[in-house]
């Protein structure tokens, strides 16, 4: 907090208590859950599903790709191989793997669990098998900030002229599983031509998505003056000019800004590199929801009134912030501006819709109003700060 002007310190600490914080255990638990709900659902023509971590590749195509003879004695191009690319493979000469190795390992560790339905970085051979051929390919990561980088990994199996006539064939479907995400990276995601299904259980709030408009920019202002011109690869706002607000214990995405990541040769210093260090990993510890509840509020400027029952208090933060605006994937933006995960978000919505406080378009109804001014103690413009007459910066991040 030291490197800010006097002046700065009080929009820097919004930006810093502004970030979603993300533990391995949070991240492991968030991918075993979403593979195993993909396990436990109805396969895709009963077929088996091809789990790869996302990760960078220097070849243009996912597969080695073949002139075999078809029936007929004409040479058509195959993608051939057994084992598929390997799952963790430095590039340009890096020696650094990133989250490719954590994310590896959990694979694994599903792919174990689930040994008739699952298989690790298949090869084409074996996504064609006789006996148990895949129906699904999935794409797994811990963060999906610009979405880039998976869609460049599509891209390589859309190359490879199999995998196109699987698809056109309805032969394969793709998906991508994020622990996180922002809510512009799955927007493009979903938009590849391959036509994945997206789905993360956090949605990282970004420079431009969380706050009012004051805020933004003060946090834009604040930006463009402090820390490097350029992080690793990436201008002031991050890869993609993302400004994402999200730190994990074990790194820091390139889609935050610069100066959260990356320091220069004046002596900005970043806010960690590699993974948290002491001071900060209690910040990382799991919040229980209702915690989570009471600290989107205050953000939010939402008064809860006395009383209120755990879900009372979730139904009438998530009705605050909807005001009567619903569309398909509201909940998106909701997990974005509450820092809570997407199914809970959905839970609450599918509870108040169930008990008749909004219609399916979103909208109060009658009783939704007479909740809304039963269980609210009022709504403020910003949360009340109890003063002193010396002033006090926090120097820490606030826990997810």
């Amino acid at each position: 907090m030291a490197q800010f002007a006097a002046n700065e310190r009080s929009d820097a600490a919004g930006l810093l208590d502004a970030m979603l914080l993300l533990n391995e255990e949070q991240v492991a638990t968030s991918i075993r859950s979403a593979l195993d709900r993909i396990a436990e659902r109805p396969r895709y023509r009963k077929r088996r599903v091809a789990l790869y971590a996302e990760r960078e590749f220097d070849s243009s195509m996912i597969f080695d790709v073949k002139m075999i003879p078809d029936r007929n004695g004409r040479l058509r191009r195959r993608a051939v191989g057994y084992n598929g690319p390997p799952a963790v493979r430095p590039v340009r000469g890096r020696a650094r793997v990133g989250s490719e190795g954590f994310v590896s390992h959990l694979i694994s560790q599903s792919a174990e669990r689930w040994t008739k339905i699952f298989m690790n970085h298949p090869g084409p051979d074996r996504l064609r098998g006789k006996t148990a051929p895949a129906g699904e390919i999935v794409i797994v990561t811990d963060f999906l900030g610009s979405g880039t980088r998976v869609s460049t990994m599509l891209d390589k199996f859309w190359a490879v002229p199999t995998v196109r006539s699987w698809t056109s064939r309805g032969m394969v479907r793709f998906r991508v599983v994020a622990a996180a995400a922002t809510p512009s990276a799955l927007g493009k995601v979903r938009r590849h031509r391959l036509r994945p299904q997206v789905e993360a259980e956090w949605i990282a709030p970004t420079v431009t998505s969380t706050a009012d408009y004051k805020t933004m920019l003060a946090w834009k202002r604040l930006i463009d003056k402090n820390g490097p011109e350029e992080g690793r690869g990436t201008g002031r706002y991050g890869f993609g000019e993302e400004g994402a607000l999200i730190a994990f214990n074990y790194r820091l995405p390139n889609n935050t800004p610069a100066m959260v990541h990356h320091g220069d040769s004046n002596g900005w210093q970043p806010l960690y590199v590699g993974s948290a260090p002491v001071e900060l990993r209690g910040l990382f510890g799991v919040r229980s929801l209702d915690q989570a509840i009471l600290s989107a509020a205050d953000a939010n400027g939402v008064e809860f009134g006395h009383e209120l029952t755990e879900e009372d208090r979730q139904a009438i933060l998530v009705l605050s912030m909807l005001k009567g605006r619903w569309h398909r994937g509201a909940e998106v933006a909701l997990a974005s501006r509450t820092s809570l995960p997407v199914p809970t978000v959905l839970d609450i919505l599918t509870r108040v819709l169930k008990a008749e406080l909004i219609t399916r378009s979103g909208r109060l109804t009658d009783k939704g109003y007479k909740f809304m001014e039963s269980g609210r103690a009022g709504e403020r413009k910003t949360p009340v700060i109890a003063t002193s007459s010396l002033p006090y910066y926090p120097e820490t991040l606030r826990i997810p």
